[in-house]
């Protein structure tokens, strides 16, 4: 019922007279969404696998099978269609007496990005990247400046010598590079010029986020998770979900996913998104949370 009410006519026309196959229903993969999400599931390969298998799921896929990259990408770019069912949800919810919001509890925890620790790479390894990967290309220019430039020169024109003169540069430079960065510089090298772009752009990115985070390493994967402790003592990459739930009905009134390492500072965000989503709370209610700030509690009654 709530997913009937969130207008969908613009994104739906988008996939409208376009080659190839018919696109999937985008309400279809919006239900989808919705019912993972009450289920605690996020996977989008675990959602096509309850598709296949899953009575509910079949049931709201009108018997689909969207693959997990299409899942995936409709979620990242329909962040605001997710959210306004989000929060019709909770207002009809609230609206049939369902929510209560007597008691509200508030928590984050861990949750690890899909990237590697070792894949990371610090700021001077980015600014080495640049460097290693113009020098060769400059070289490779000296070699071929008469010709299209389509084709690699035979002095660079397969991993295995790329690899070789990489390995040059090393012992001229007395400094081992990373194989994350070796990659990165071969992928570059090998590239046309689409790709080459493409990758200065990630390493901009890359940079940028480093600088915003004050780490001494980031993902190349992914650049906006950040090294978190999780609760088996491990640092990993990672984010850290806030999630605020009205204690009798057990439905999600606020979330958020943040890059702090830490809970001090979630609370006033969570108050904030559940005034937005709930409106005024009834009086005495009252909050539960891990940590929190004691100028913010008063909101919450706590």
């Amino acid at each position: 019922m709530v997913v009937n009410t969130v207008d969908l006519k613009d994104i739906e026309a988008k996939y409208m007279d376009t080659p190839g196959n018919p696109a999937y229903p985008r309400r279809m993969l919006l239900r989808l969404l919705v019912q993972a999400a009450v289920d605690g599931v996020w996977s989008s390969r675990n959602i096509t696998k309850l598709a296949h298998e899953n009575v509910i799921y079949m049931y709201l896929a009108g018997n689909e099978k969207p693959d997990h990259r299409t899942i995936c990408r409709f979620r990242k770019e329909n962040k605001g269609v997710i959210e306004e069912a989000f929060k019709k949800t909770v207002t009809i919810a609230r609206s049939a007496g369902v929510l209560k919001l007597g008691h509200l509890s508030t928590d984050g925890t861990k949750m690890k990005a899909n990237a590697s620790n070792d894949y990371t790479l610090s700021k001077e390894e980015i600014e080495e990247i640049i460097e290693r990967g113009i020098a060769i290309d400059e070289e490779e220019d000296e070699l071929y400046w008469d010709k299209l430039g389509d084709e690699l020169p035979p002095e660079l024109n397969t991993q295995q010598k790329i690899r070789e003169k990489l390995k040059e540069i090393e012992q001229a430079s007395n400094r081992r590079l990373k194989s994350a960065a070796k990659k990165i510089i071969e992928q570059h090298v090998l590239g046309d010029e689409l790709q080459k772009e493409q990758i200065i752009e990630k390493l901009d990115k890359a940079e940028e986020e480093l600088n915003k985070s004050g780490q001494s390493a980031v993902s190349i994967t992914d650049p906006e998770a950040r090294f978190m402790k999780n609760k088996k003592e491990r640092i990993e990459l990672s984010y850290n979900p806030q999630i605020t739930v009205d204690h009798d009905s057990g439905i999600i009134v606020a979330n958020d996913v943040t890059q702090d390492c830490t809970d001090h500072a979630q609370l006033e965000p969570q108050v904030n998104s559940t005034l937005e989503n709930v409106g005024e709370l009834p009086e005495g209610a009252n909050c539960a949370c891990r940590r929190y700030d004691s100028d913010v509690s008063s909101q919450f009654g706590i």
